[in-house]
This record gives C-alpha cells, sequence and structure tokens, in this order.
C-alpha cells in the first residue's frame, strides 16, 4: 500500500504534531507501508475528466496514493480543502474527509451539529465585541467561556468570571479595533480543570485519558501544562463520543468531554488529533492503531467509495450535499421542507427535458447541468445503496411524500389543468425511478450483516 500524509508546516521537530508524523512514518516502515509527507499547498492539479488522473507535485508527476491522511485539523485552509475535493472526485480513500475537516474546523457548526443530532453540548452563543452583557448573563450566566472560531491545543480560549470581566473585555476588544467572532458558552462548573480526551478510530473507542490542570485553571489541555491520566470511560460516556465522531463523519476523531452534574457534555471534536499525551498516559501506539484499521478496513471503504458516486444525482437536483442539508436547517417546518423539496425535485426534472429538447450545438455547451447529467449517467444510478429493506423502503416513503406534496401544490396554486397535470406527472415520476434504481442497484453493503465498523 501508498499513502500520503497532507501536513502544512515544515518538518521541524520543535513543533508539537512532528513528532506524531513522524511517528506514523515510522510506523508504516515496519508493515512495509510507503508514507510520504506531503505539503497540499505544493500541489498542481489538472481537473479535467472523471477518468484522468494528472497530479503533479513540485513539478513532479506522483503515482495515485491508496489513502491520504489529513493532519491539517483546525488550520486547514481553502486551498488545501480543495486539494483535498480533488482527490476525493477521483476516488481515493481519505481519512477524514475535506466534509469532516471542515466542519470540525469551526467550532460553532461543530456544536451546531451535535446539537441537531440530540447529543448534549454546552450552551452556546455565536457574537461579537461588543456584545450585550445582559443576553450572555440571562442566557449562559457567569463564569462564561470565551472562544474564537478556530482554535487548537486551547489556544484562543478564556473565562470571564463575572460581568464586571467580560465588559472590561469587550472595552479591551474594542479599543484595539479587534473584528473577530466569538463564541459564548456556558462554564460547566463540575468539569472545572478537567475533561476526558477520547480518540474514536473507525468507530471504535481507542484510547482515553483524563486530563487535569495542575494549575488550578479552568483549562486541562497536556499541551498547556495539564496532565493526562489513563481513564476507563463509562459506557455512555464511550457510547457519545462514538455517537459524536459518526455525526461529525470523522473516521479518527479526539472527542473532548466534560463532566456535568448529570451526565456529560461534548466540548470540542478534532480530526487531527494530537496523541502524544495520550500514548504516555495510555501506553497505547496509535499510529499502529490507526494503520491497523485502515489495512483492515480498505477494501471496504473502496467499496463505499464506489457507492458514493450517487452524490451526482444530489448535485443534478440540488446543487450538492451542502446544499440539501442547508436546504433543512432553513426550512422551519414540515410543510416547507417537503415545498421546497417538491420544487427542487421538479424544476430539476423541467430542466432535464429542456436539456433533451435542446438542439446538439448548443447541448454542448450547457456546461454545468451538462457535467452533472454526465456524473449520473457515468454512475447509472446504482450507487443509491441501501443498508438493508427497511432503509429503502423508509427513503421511497420519503420521496413518495415529497412527490405527492409535489403533486398537488400546482392545484392548490390555482394553476390551470394541462400545467398543473404535466407537473403532477412529472413529480410521480421520481419514486417511480427510484424504486426502479433501487431494485437494480440496490444492493447491501458488505458490512450490514455484521455491524462491524472497523
Amino acid at each position: 500500500m501508498r499513502g500520503w500524509i497532507l501536513f502544512r508546516e515544515a518538518l521541524d521537530p520543535a513543533r508539537p504534531e512532528v513528532p506524531e508524523i513522524f511517528r506514523f512514518q515510522e510506523e508504516a516502515a515496519v508493515r512495509g507501508l510507503e508514507l510520504h509527507v506531503l505539503d497540499p499547498h505544493k500541489f498542481d492539479l489538472v481537473v479535467g475528466a472523471l477518468g484522468n488522473w494528472s497530479v503533479r507535485y513540485e513539478h513532479r508527476a506522483l503515482e495515485r496514493p491508496d489513502f491520504i491522511m489529513a493532519r491539517t485539523g483546525a488550520e486547514t485552509d481553502y486551498f488545501t480543502l480543495s486539494v483535498l475535493r480533488h482527490f476525493e472526485r477521483r476516488g481515493v480513500r481519505l481519512v477524514n474527509g475535506p466534509t469532516a475537516i471542515d466542519l470540525v474546523a469551526d467550532k460553532l457548526h461543530t456544536m451546531q451539529r451535535l446539537a441537531r443530532a440530540g447529543l448534549p453540548i454546552p450552551r452556546t452563543i455565536l457574537g461579537k465585541f461588543p456584545m450585550e452583557p445582559d443576553l450572555v448573563e440571562r442566557e449562559l450566566g457567569f463564569p462564561v467561556i470565551v472562544k474564537t472560531l478556530r482554535g487548537t491545543r486551547g489556544t484562543g480560549v478564556l473565562k470571564c468570571e463575572d460581568r464586571d470581566q467580560f465588559e472590561d473585555l469587550a472595552g479591551l476588544l474594542s479599543t484595539s479595533d479587534a473584528r473577530a467572532d466569538f463564541l459564548f458558552q456556558q462554564y460547566v462548573r463540575a468539569s472545572h480543570g478537567r475533561d476526558v480526551r477520547i480518540l474514536v478510530v473507525g468507530g471504535r473507542v481507542v484510547a482515553a485519558m483524563e486530563r487535569r490542570s495542575l494549575r488550578g485553571g479552568f483549562k486541562s489541555n497536556v499541551s498547556l501544562g495539564g496532565v493526562g491520566l489513563a481513564f476507563q470511560p463509562p459506557p455512555e460516556m464511550a457510547e457519545l463520543a462514538v455517537r459524536a465522531a459518526e455525526t461529525l463523519q470523522l473516521d479518527v476523531a479526539g472527542i473532548d468531554i466534560l463532566f456535568d452534574d448529570d451526565g456529560y457534555r461534548i466540548c470540542e471534536a478534532n480530526s487531527a488529533p494530537g496523541f502524544q499525551g495520550l500514548e504516555r498516559a495510555c501506553q497505547v501506539d496509535v499510529p499502529a492503531v490507526v494503520l491497523d484499521w485502515i489495512e483492515a478496513s480498505q477494501e471496504r471503504a473502496m467499496e463505499k467509495l464506489a457507492d458514493r458516486q450517487g452524490d451526482a444525482l444530489v448535485d443534478l437536483v440540488f446543487g450538492g450535499p451542502s446544499a440539501l442539508r442547508s436546504l433543512g436547517d432553513r426550512s422551519t417546518t414540515m410543510p416547507r421542507y417537503a415545498g421546497a423539496m417538491g420544487v427542487r425535485l421538479v424544476a430539476a426534472g423541467i430542466v432535464c427535458l429542456v436539456s433533451a429538447l435542446m438542439p446538439k450545438a448548443l447541448s454542448s455547451r450547457a456546461g454545468l447541468m451538462r457535467e452533472r447529467l454526465e456524473a449520473v449517467r457515468e454512475g447509472r444510478l446504482d450507487a443509491l445503496v441501501f443498508q438493508d429493506d427497511s432503509e429503502q423502503e423508509a427513503t421511497l416513503l420519503t420521496v413518495l411524500a415529497v412527490s405527492l406534496w409535489a403533486a398537488v401544490l400546482p392545484w392548490l396554486a390555482g394553476a390551470s389543468a394541462p400545467i398543473a397535470g404535466a407537473i403532477s406527472v412529472l413529480a410521480m415520476a421520481f419514486p417511480l425511478a427510484l424504486l426502479m434504481t433501487g431494485e437494480r442497484g440496490g444492493r447491501r453493503r458488505p458490512d450490514s450483516a455484521t455491524g462491524s465498523k472497523g
């Protein structure tokens, strides 16, 4: 196997992340794996036909890797995400993927996604200074934690003990003309100076350590002078960490969990967790565990990558998975959501019909729509794969309900009978197409029988 580690900084051993990179390389060498460390900003990518592999690094061609580990974490920028998306589209296995890395790098987005999944988090407000102290006191109380949206290893986090200190901070930032956005977060008193870092790999808890501050402060990060002790997480805490990693689509994750009076709260998640303190505390070889999982799950991961071609249909109808998710975020009620889904389904069908009737000379220049149609055609729609029959049935019923709503909508809106009838017929074609696709391509994923998560 051949792998890459994407890492942006110089390989200076004085940087805390670099010895961890070297540990991965040493473990790979023992196994006979090629593992190269590459700077994502030094790639030259040629975007062309789906079948092409045209990648150059520092002006030389590179062979296709079997997997890529991104160790860029919260410092991942747009260029790095673009590089990762390019490799993802070319069917290279990523640990972790760009969607998960971008999601976790934004602390507010992380909290939103976890809250939406029903997982416990500290109450959080997004704002910027000057911030109304009455709102903070009413919703969060004092003390309050103030965080920058992006930060790592405990940087960009402070605690305001009371209203006066909060107002002093606001005054200081206003005089320095600071324009950064901040998170204001509930202070969980029961977890003062301690939390638990849980390492999750492939949906399984590998190790956990309790981090404690030695100076009486509220930060417990080992990188800031805290101490890490081996910790056996209770089943409910371990399950919480696994659910958080799954919700955030992280294959390898460091989940930080706070103690609370009535249970636990998820504080943060990390897509490239540091592990030196964890290894010392728990006597676990993290690179060995990660590479063990990558090797054991490689075949299954590649099968899932082939299945993921079905995103082409989402691109065609909704403009991509993120646009589909944002549609759900903006729709506050089910009728509004169903209506928005129906409109997009009908609009996509109309555009496809127009594309079919368009003269060849014009359709060849149709650009984005032609590309999306071609992607769906190349995928042959057999990528709509279901875990089991119940999942296929639930998906079909959902699409049927939305299509029924789209079919009835023009009649309710008072459209003329020919127009309303045509739209209704078009809307009802979608569940039929899904049913036919599911019967042809709806094979079960290879891990559905055992429930294994690697």
